[in-house]
């Protein structure tokens, strides 16, 4: 009997419609452009509204769907759980909670009508993460040297260089070379720092310590070796202002590479394109104007006597 009745809670179970996940309805303004001063903390931060609420978010690409709410995030703005749903991660077999937001306001622009996830954010002090399905929506720009980011428009690119890029579970993936050798990348400004996987660079690493790193499952003291590289290479250019700690898994360019390398990225077209940092282009300015000579004052003339 105990079998029979296992037996029909599963099916029951299994006739039940999979709860759909929202994706957000945005409303862009008139000039299809919404416009961000960021304030980067370990990541860059905005300030937006969900329904009404004032929330700090961090800016991820590397997080998939909407984003994050934190429970206190979420008890700020009065989102509360909607649902739950299977998944499989690092950690195993697990459940992921989902809100659902009835209007998110930033840059000029809004998003209604979709779901989020809710999760702590353990040793971040952020309200919670915009994640990629609103970022590479459109097109996005982002200059954390210049604490800008703009979605729905690409800036003037006749001066940037054009790398492909694809999309690998709704991040932005670009390949880049080390050392001759093609390994694939995530761009993720979630990343205080850009990782290399053990699995990719087998060459020697320099010893620089423990710090600790803030994930979604807390803070953790964390062994830093740097990836000793002698030719790092993104589309055919050289690859500047970027150091890569070895990782087991993962393969990010963080922070560093966005702080040299303003980005815009069109997801729906597959292209990337890499502006020049403004501090090396500032750096070869020379001055226009010759440095004038010191003018001495002419002696003092005694009078006659």
């Amino acid at each position: 009997m105990r079998t029979l009745l296992a037996c029909l809670i599963a099916l029951m179970a299994a006739a039940l419609p999979a709860q759909e996940v929202k994706k957000p309805k945005s409303e862009f303004p008139a000039e299809g452009l919404a416009t961000f001063r960021l304030r980067v903390r370990s990541i860059p931060t905005i300030q937006v509204k969900i329904n009404g609420a004032t929330l700090t978010l961090g800016v991820d690409t590397g997080c998939q769907g909407t984003g994050v709410l934190t429970p206190r995030g979420a008890a700020k703005c009065d989102v509360t759980e909607a649902f739950t749903v299977p998944s499989m991660g690092n950690s195993g077999r697990s459940e992921n909670t989902f809100g659902y937001v009835e209007k998110l306001e930033a840059g000029g622009a809004v998003w209604r009508d979709f779901h989020i996830s809710i999760m702590p954010l353990d040793g971040m002090e952020l309200d919670g993460l915009i994640g990629a399905d609103i970022l590479f929506e459109k097109p996005f720009y982002m200059d954390l040297a210049n604490k800008v980011m703009t979605l729905g428009k690409t800036p003037d690119t006749s001066s940037a260089h054009e790398i492909p890029c694809y999309s690998r579970g709704g991040h932005c993936g670009v390949n880049i070379e080390v050392e001759g050798q093609k390994v694939p990348m995530i761009v993720d400004s979630g990343a205080s720092k850009s990782y290399m996987s053990s699995l990719k660079f087998k060459g020697k690493t320099t010893f620089k310590g423990y710090v600790p790193v803030a994930t979604v499952r807390g803070v953790s003291l964390t062994r830093v070796e740097t990836c000793q590289i002698k030719s790092l290479r993104i589309g055919g250019v050289p690859l500047t202002g970027v150091e890569f700690n070895r990782d087991q898994e993962h393969n990010l360019l963080g922070d560093d590479f966005l702080r040299a390398h303003p980005i815009a990225i069109d997801m729906a077209s597959r292209r990337l394109w890499l502006f020049e940092s403004q501090t090396a282009a500032k750096a070869r300015v020379e001055p226009t104007e010759a440095p004038k000579a010191a003018v001495k004052p002419a002696p003092a003339v005694e009078p006659a006597k």
